[in-house]
């Protein structure tokens, strides 16, 4: 996002990147439809957002944030901005929603824990009492997207200042249509990176005759 931070905004923005426990961005399923008409592309994300020290939502509130969509290239699909007007903070520390036209994302908090949720203080996978997760829902339509979809696909929000939060799922089914190309992408897990290839031994030289 192209803009001046406040004061206010920039102590939550060196917050958010001096926290000494990192917010992490776990995500369940990322759904994108790729159309033949102009600006009636659409993406969708659900999973969960554990931010223990609770910074990266009070930034999301104080300064708006950035959802990204890209590719298993890791090239920009689609880029919706949230300003911080756009935002808003929910009592009680409860989470964030933003609006712009054609798209909305809120994150909620929630006592439900993420299966697949690592956790080493809080041993219990299915509830907590000082729950630190946040429910992530977000639907952007009206979109044109930039790049081709290709698995696996990425969704990031960030903060001007700050790092982005990102997730990638990597087990995709994609359906080709003729008029669209869908993609329904889960968490599964990354392929295994190939080997390198040695490099042929070179054959010994003739001595040369006498």
């Amino acid at each position: 996002m192209r803009r001046a931070l406040s004061l206010l905004a920039l102590g939550v923005t060196l917050a958010l990147t001096a926290a000494e426990t990192a917010p992490t961005l776990i995500l369940t399923s990322i759904k994108a439809v790729d159309t033949t008409r102009a600006n009636k592309d659409q993406w969708s994300v659900k999973g969960y957002l554990n931010d223990p020290d609770g910074n990266a939502i009070l930034a999301f509130g104080d300064t708006g944030l950035t959802a990204l969509l890209a590719n298993g290239n890791e090239d920009t699909v689609s880029e919706t901005d949230f300003d911080a007007d756009d935002c808003r903070l929910l009592n009680n520390d409860k989470g964030v929603i933003c609006k712009v036209t054609g798209a909305r994302l809120s994150l909620k908090r929630t006592k439900r824990v993420p299966k697949d949720a690592m956790l080493e203080v809080q041993r219990n996978r299915n509830t907590t009492t000082a729950s630190s997760y946040y429910r992530v829902s977000g639907v952007f339509r009206r979109q044109e997207f930039e790049n081709t979809l290709s698995s696996p696909l990425i969704a990031a929000f960030g903060i001007e200042g700050a790092d982005e939060i990102s997730d990638i799922n990597y087990k995709c089914t994609e359906k080709v249509g003729t008029r669209a190309t869908k993609f329904l992408c889960t968490p599964g897990t990354a392929p295994p990176t190939a080997a390198p290839t040695a490099a042929p031994t070179a054959a010994p030289t003739a001595a040369p005759s006498v």
